[in-house]
Order: C-alpha cells, then structure tokens, then sequence
C-alpha cells in the first residue's frame, strides 16, 4: 500500500465540518503490513502526517479523528470534561445490555469514587505480595520448554504466564484458560460483528455464573471483593460488579501478552541486547520502559462532548476521537529517533499506560511481570533466536500484538 497520506478521498464519505484535505481512510488492521509488522504500517502517522486527521473507515467506529502527536494525545487523555470515556469500547451495547466498563468508561464525577476503590489493589505494595505467584507462573511455563530447543513463544509463554496470573486474582480455574482465549480472540482480534457479539455475551454469561458463586461462597479473589465491596456505605449495583469484572478479565488477557511478543521479537533480533540484558539484570528496568514506549499497542477513543479545536481543526459534539498510544510514545517532538530502541534514553515519557484519569489500573502489577519474565527466560533459556524458516505473524486492532513467532536455540 502507498503512502495513505497521498490517498485521501473528496470528503464526502465524512461530515460536513471536517476538512476535504484532512480525511484518509485508514482502519488500523487492512493494510497487509499488519500482518507482519503493525508499527511499520502506522509509521506514516507520526512522521508523515497531519496533527490530526479523519478516517471515515475506522474499523470501530462509522468515522473517527486520529491524533498524531504525544502533546495532543495527552490533553485529550485528560481532558475527560471535553472528551468523554462513555460508551468508548460499547461492548454491553453489542448485546443490547447498557453497563460500563468500570472505572474504564466513566467520567467524572462517577469516575473517582470507584477507581479510588480498585487503586489500591493494584499498589506498589499490593503487587510486592504477589510476586511468588508471579515467579512461580513463570517458572512453570519455562519448565515445559527449557529442556528442548524450540518454542511458539506465544502460546508457549508470552499468552499463558500474564493471563494466569490474572486468574488467580480472580480466582477463575486454570484449566479454562483455552476457553478464555478464544473469547479474547473473538472480541478482541476479530473484525466480525458476529463473532464480536458471540465471545461478549460468552464472558459476561461466566462471569455472572461466577459472580453468582461469590455471593454464595465468597473468597479472597477480585471478584469476592467486587461483589463485597461498598462505596459511601453502599454496595455496588448489578451493572458495577459486571464492568469491573469484564474490565479486570479482559485486561489480565491481552496487553501483557501482546506486548512479550514484540518485546522478545526485539531481543531475538538483537543479540547484543539480549547479551547485555544477560550479563547485567540491573538494566532490565530501564530496557522495560524502552519497549514499552518503542511497543506502545492500546488505541482508545473519546467521544466530544462540546465542539473544541485540536491544532486548530474545529471537533464537533458528538465525534469520535481515536488517540493511539504508539503515536505518542513515537513522536519524534518528544524523542529523538523515536523507532529506535536506546536502553539509555533519559525521560523516557511514553504513554503505553495511558495518561490522565484513566492511566491504567494495573500498570505495576504488569511492570513486574516484564521483569520476572526476562530474568526468568534469560536464567533457564540459551541465547535465541527466530526460527530460521518460519515467519512471525502480527495483527493490528484496538491493540497490536504478534499471533505467532517461533524462537530456536543451541
């Protein structure tokens, strides 16, 4: 595909107000390089493109803006009295259902109360408690592969050791983890409508059986305490215990794993890094934060709320905006030589967590797990590498990931 810059349309496919010259149809998943390598297909965003433009085929949304640049990304991200979170991801209204996805879709003033009330299970000191599960989760992933000399690293680790982590704080069964997966698949990775609706409605039915159980059996999982939980002397709504817990199932899923993949692609093509990481782990910490900004995967979307300006393009009330993470943490105004990994950049500001009210919730728990997945795979795996001959195969979406990759060693 050409530059998508040179391919815009007349403007009549967007509405009235938005400029002929700042309308490209782009969809974040239909362009063959998303197949092999999402952040070369978006490149053109953050080096070629205007500040902000209008894509009539967004591959959510009936249209949506795109913003390309980290200082405008950030005022949107906190500006949720112009730019509201409400109905951002939709999935209850996919099934005729009207909850939010808790604290992911609310706004001030009902935002506070309740991300106040989940904030401190996902502390500093909270997450220190959980790293022998966390250990231990990845210490019995690598035991399956270390004693051969390949893996699909995708769902040999990079999926199964974040998600399992996750199901012990929920205290859902192990065993169920291809199930779950699939779900994830089919409302995260698909682009069918139907299949869309059929894993939503499949989640949210277990997740109600399971919330069921809890009132009956309550345990120490986050669901137990989703549905224990009281907030000014009153307990959650029927429609608050389902948004957090379908929140909280679906972000122990996906982004982690995700971004393990590009992460250990990076490392597998870079064997001076790898040798580096390996010969000095105090380094691992900073190299987390490099990829994070380098692999930044999340677009989430706003929707105005009165009509403003961005870079001087007037927003009506009632547009959609899409803010990609990775064209904040590649802006070359906030870094210099933005595709490049530097294990010593220094501010290293990148938005792969969000930004503002809605920075994610469970940033420290998954910081963590970047650490003991490398230290784990460095102690128990001989230097690796792609495996010569096969090829690694990537997606695009509302959050980039790699769907396989086969690594080899001596």
């Amino acid at each position: 595909m050409g530059d998508p810059v040179l391919a815009m349309n007349d403007g009549n496919s967007a509405p009235a107000h938005v400029p002929a010259e700042l309308v490209i149809p782009f969809d974040f998943h239909s362009d063959p390089l998303f197949k092999t390598d999402p952040f070369e297909a978006v490149r053109w965003q953050h080096e070629n493109a205007p500040r902000i433009f209008y894509s009539p085929t967004h591959y959510l949304l009936p249209g949506c803006w795109i913003v390309t640049k980290a200082e405008d990304i950030r005022y949107v991200l906190q500006s949720p009295e112009i730019f509201s979170s409400r109905g951002q991801v939709g999935f209850s209204s996919l099934i005729g259902e009207n909850w939010d996805l808790v604290p992911l879709e609310l706004d001030p003033p009902h935002h506070a109360p309740l991300r106040g009330l989940l904030n401190p299970l996902f502390s500093p000191k909270e997450v220190a408690k959980m790293d022998a599960g966390v250990r231990e989760a990845a210490s019995r992933l690598i035991a399956k592969i270390e004693g051969g000399k390949e893996c699909e690293f995708v769902s040999t680790f990079a999926q199964p050791f974040p998600v399992s982590v996750f199901l012990q704080l929920l205290g859902l069964p192990l065993e169920e983890m291809p199930m779950f997966l699939e779900w994830e698949a089919g409302l995260l990775k698909s682009f069918s409508a139907e299949t869309r609706v059929k894993s939503i409605r499949s989640i949210v039915d277990y997740l109600r059986g399971a919330i069921q159980q809890r009132r009956e059996n309550p345990g120490t999982d986050l669901i137990s305490f989703s549905v224990q939980a009281e907030i000014d002397g009153r307990k959650l709504t029927e429609d608050e215990i389902i948004g957090i817990c379908f929140l909280l199932f679906i972000g122990g899923l996906d982004t982690v794993a995700s971004s393990l993949g590009f992460h250990f692609h990076y490392l597998a093509t870079h064997p001076e890094l790898q040798a580096k990481l390996r010969a000095d782990r105090s380094l691992i910490p900073a190299a987390v934060e490099e990829f994070l900004r380098l692999y930044s995967i999340v677009i989430s979307h706003r929707r105005v709320t009165q009509d403003t300006e961005i870079g001087g393009v007037l927003l009506k009330a009632g547009d959609w905006v899409s803010v990609p993470t990775f064209n904040a943490s590649r802006d070359p105004a906030e870094f210099s030589n933005p595709n490049d990994f530097d294990l010593d950049r220094a501010a290293n500001r990148h938005v792969a967590f969000s930004y503002g009210p809605h920075r994610c919730i469970g940033s420290h728990l998954a910081r963590r797990e970047f650490v003991v997945a490398y230290n784990e795979i460095l102690d128990r795996i001989p230097p690796f590498r792609i495996k010569e001959g096969t090829e690694v195969r990537t997606n695009g979406g509302a959050v980039f990931g790699i769907d396989e990759m086969h690594l080899a060693w001596d």
